[in-house]
């Protein structure tokens, strides 16, 4: 299956708040937000929250990655009109394994946890997180980290030399 490109793709633990809403979504004016994250899929409270903070003239969509490509690839809205948020590695590769595959992924914020280290200023990343990442450059997924439209994008590459050197090892990227 041919990669698909998608308004935007965007790894944020946040999922939708106000640097996607204010910036984003006015720079790109999407016709859809879709939000793939397992626990917000079977939670009332967690989906009215995010529909509350839905950019107004904005449809948003809400699921699971098993719901994903249906709602996405095959949906009523064009991917190339949809911004899509996804709230961990773990979901971003299983979103693209199940058959969604975008061509771009942009890092917005994974923050400090345990067994990360902080390779960009909103990035914080542990090494199964990275290599994750490169399984998906690996199949020609882009990825970059880039907060706002306005900033310069970090590759990867450079993301996973920075958390080899915090850790004392070297990496090949």
């Amino acid at each position: 299956m041919d990669q698909v490109r998608f308004c935007l793709v965007r790894l944020d633990d946040r999922l939708l708040h106000g640097q996607v809403v204010v910036n984003w979504v006015r720079s790109l004016w999407p016709q859809r937000i879709a939000i793939v994250a397992e626990d917000h899929t079977g939670s009332l409270e967690g989906r009215a929250i995010l529909y509350a903070v839905a950019p107004e003239g904005v449809r948003l969509w809400v699921g699971s990655v098993a719901e994903a490509p249906e709602a996405l690839l095959r949906g009523d809205t064009p991917p190339a009109t949809t911004v899509v948020l996804l709230p961990s590695p773990t979901v971003v590769t299983a979103l693209y394994d199940a058959g969604v595959r975008y061509a771009a992924l942009n890092l917005g914020c994974l923050g400090q946890a345990s067994g990360r280290v902080r390779v960009a200023p909103q990035i914080s990343l542990s090494p199964e997180e990275a290599e994750a990442l490169q399984y998906l450059a690996s199949l020609g997924v882009v990825v970059t980290a880039q907060a706002l439209p306005g900033d310069a994008p970090i590759a990867l590459d450079a993301l996973v030399r920075r958390l080899a050197r915090s850790r004392g090892r070297s990496v090949s990227a």
